[in-house]
């Protein structure tokens, strides 16, 4: 499984491609779902084009949180087929080409590839399908009908299931994480620092099946989990045993830690395990603008935080005022770091790292700790992805020329 390596798998997925958020609104124009469906409006004549693999398209991919639907009427061409296959759409060369994935990184290295193609009028959907369904914009404009999808349970949003949970009748919310994660007692520090939503009962995934007899069938029923493909995988189960409402959180609990508190329409729905706290990266760009007093602490190795990893897509600069001290070192190290100060603490992405390194900093009497939920990688993302936080990009620094 994808998710060993503790990365959300969008970022896994992602990362095998360069991030060339470099030509955004140079080689191509970059628009975001809310403002898609204007956009199209504008634009008569256009082609959308889906870059995901053809299991993705039709909703049959074994990565059961990507079956996400496609936007009505799209081109499906894998980007590793790109190449070979623009005399498919040559007579779109002067004409609007609106291009998409699942999170808006291989549309940008198609964007790219159309450019170099002298495809002239390119638009980048941000945030691709997985926009579509966790951001407000699916239930505004044409965006509710354009998508669609052939998978028989619905994908709904932290914010889709705020206005459900607590009211009378309200669906039964399943956690299908296993019961060690449930409980908070894995072995993994990134595992146990993922929260409950209230009301939650656990049903781990492999006992869906043996448990059906406390599972009513005259009830909505809500799945969740850590990353949503467990969630999405018992979802199809039960639509084949004949429950009939059945909802899945997209992206699973991860993605509302990925959001700011006040995106958020309900506020007390989630319960964290933590002692301390996990802020979005575009919380902490507000917050460091009125605070200056603190630690920033990035506990990557030393040879990511200087660009020289093996893997060349783990070099992508660092958060800039950043101290390295990686986290292996950290139990020897701690000394340097002043318990006064707010510690605010960062690795590549949303791994286990940040999590272990909070936990030795706690054991050791530091009391004022954050960890930046997504790192540097989430950093990059979310300036170039969502609207309103372009500013983000600046605050990452020393990025090597072939990962910008």
């Amino acid at each position: 499984m994808l998710h060993k390596f503790c990365l959300p798998l969008f970022l896994l997925i992602s990362i095998t491609a360069k991030s060339q958020f470099k030509n955004d609104n140079v080689l191509y124009k970059t628009v975001d779902p809310a403002d898609l469906c204007a956009t199209l409006e504008k634009n008569k004549g256009y082609i959308l084009v889906d870059v995901r693999s053809p299991a993705e398209y039709a909703d049959t991919s074994t990565f059961a949180s990507y079956n996400l639907g496609h936007l009505k009427g799209a081109r499906n061409i894998d980007i590793g087929q790109l190449g070979k296959r623009l005399s498919e759409i040559k007579e779109y060369k002067d004409q609007p080409v609106f291009v998409y994935c699942s999170h808006s990184q291989r549309s940008r290295r198609a964007g790219k590839m159309l450019a170099d193609s002298g495809f002239t009028n390119i638009y980048n959907i941000n945030g691709g399908m997985t926009a579509m369904h966790y951001t407000d914009a699916k239930e505004k404009g044409c965006l509710k009908d354009l998508v669609q999808t052939s998978v028989n349970y619905s994908i709904i949003s932290f914010n889709d299931l705020c206005g459900l949970v607590g009211k009378d009748n309200g669906p039964m919310v399943i956690d299908v994480r296993s019961d060690s994660a449930f409980r908070h007692i894995s072995t993994d520090a990134k595992v146990n620092a993922i929260g409950t939503i209230k009301g939650s009962v656990n049903i781990p995934l492999g006992l869906i099946a043996v448990s059906q007899a406390i599972i009513p069938h005259g009830r909505d029923i809500v799945l969740v989990d850590i990353y949503g493909d467990e969630a999405s995988k018992a979802a199809v189960f039960l639509k084949q045993n004949d429950y009939k409402n059945v909802s899945v959180l997209i992206e699973g609990i991860d993605r509302l830690l990925y959001t700011d508190k006040k995106n958020v329409l309900c506020k007390d729905f989630y319960t964290s395990p933590l002692t301390y706290q996990t802020i979005t990266v575009s919380e902490f760009g507000e917050w460091s603008q009125a605070n200056k007093n603190y630690i920033l602490l990035d506990v990557r190795t030393t040879d990511e935080f200087a660009n020289r990893h093996k893997d060349y897509w783990r070099n992508i600069g660092h958060i800039n005022g950043a101290i390295n001290i990686p986290v292996v070192d950290l139990s020897n190290r701690y000394s340097e770091l002043d318990k006064n100060k707010e510690i605010m603490i960062y690795a590549f992405g949303s791994g286990k790292e940040p999590f272990e390194a909070a936990n030795l900093l706690q054991q050791q009497g530091f009391t004022k700790l954050k960890v930046i939920y997504g790192g540097v990688f989430n950093m990059r993302w979310t300036a170039g992805n969502v609207k309103g936080q372009s500013y983000l990009k600046d605050m990452v620094v020393d990025i090597p020329e072939s990962n910008q």
